[in-house]
């Protein structure tokens, strides 16, 4: 069996826009996202450019949208219903070339939550203490809660969802001395509503409730 596969292609460095490219490749039972584009890589175009590294859904490198929404490549399967499934970089971020995205700007803004346990207090941590903060430890930063969501005028330039679950697995962790909610609060956390959160959560390879994030953060 056969499948259809349709690519983003894009460099930065010489094209004013991108294309798609079309590739037919063989199908196999459990065929993921990575299994087709390391296919095309190694049979049918060594030019295409992507990132991947475990394989196993933990390093949140690999990061694409299929059909229009952000997945984990490695551990997404392709559809062989689908005419043809359209693999894309992840939106909201500027791409570099095809697969590739630029993640500058995101770490630029990252880094301005302090994104390190600040001001250490002495504390012993109970297992009741660490799950508190559980929920959030399980982010692997991998973007695709920032590739689900909307960005509108209001919203563009505010605190990212990767950005806010990090503030809150630090809310949640007692040896943190740094608040973190007026640096929240300076950075548009307000542009953020539950339901908002709700809508990102769906996009979470990991299933963090941004929701529960956002009413913490606030």
């Amino acid at each position: 069996m056969k499948i259809k596969v349709s690519v983003y292609r894009y460099n930065s460095a010489y094209q004013s826009r991108p294309k798609y490219d079309s590739f037919t490749i063989p199908y196999h039972q459990g065929m993921t996202v990575l299994d087709a584009i390391l296919f095309i890589y190694k049979h049918l175009d060594s030019t295409l450019a992507f990132r991947y590294e475990c394989r196993q859904g933990i390093c949140g490198t690999c990061g694409v949208m299929l059909n229009r929404k952000p997945v984990l490549s490695c551990s997404t399967q392709i559809n062989p219903k689908i005419k043809k499934n359209i693999i894309e970089p992840l939106a909201n971020f500027p791409v570099e070339k095809d697969l590739v995205v630029n993640l500058k700007p995101l770490l630029k803004k990252y880094l301005k939550i302090k994104p390190y346990i600040e001001k250490i207090k002495k504390k012993i941590i109970t297992k009741d203490i660490a799950n508190k903060s559980k929920p959030y430890r399980k982010c692997i930063e991998c973007g695709c809660c920032i590739a689900g969501m909307e960005i509108t005028k209001t919203s563009k330039g505010c605190l990212d969802p990767m950005s806010l679950v990090k503030i809150a697995r630090y809310l949640t962790d007692p040896r943190d001395g740094l608040n973190r909610k007026p640096i929240a609060k300076e950075l548009g956390v307000k542009y953020y509503s539950e339901e908002i959160g709700r809508r990102i959560s769906k996009s979470c390879p990991r299933g963090i409730p941004i929701d529960e994030v956002i009413k913490l953060v606030k």
